[in-house]
């Protein structure tokens, strides 16, 4: 009996993952990013973080909103104001949501 369950326990370990595969399960990470773009509503670089109404965030999941992100570097605040038009990859870390790589669009 001892040697049925080991057999169960290894053989859904093993199909975990094949499984996960098969029912929409997100995807491996890829060398591409998603870019998003969205429009300045508020800075505050003092606690590094911006107020960006955005598209959809493809690779969150999420609709359309207006909602406060973290930067990394108040720095790449700097030249923004509200009004502008950006682009950025959006990211969840923790609790957070996260603006890397965000610039002026082009």
């Amino acid at each position: 009996m001892n040697h049925l369950l080991s057999v169960i326990a290894l053989s859904s370990l093993l199909a975990g993952p094949v499984l996960a595969g098969q029912h929409g399960a997100a995807p491996a990470a890829s060398s591409t990013v998603a870019t998003s773009h969205g429009e300045v509503r508020k800075i505050d670089a003092t606690n590094q973080k911006i107020t960006l109404r955005h598209g959809p965030l493809a690779n969150l999941g999420m609709p359309p909103m207006t909602m406060v992100f973290k930067v990394q570097d108040a720095a790449q605040l700097e030249g923004l104001k509200v009004g502008d038009k950006v682009s950025f990859v959006a990211e969840q870390q923790g609790g957070q949501f996260v603006a890397s790589e965000l610039q002026p669009a082009q």
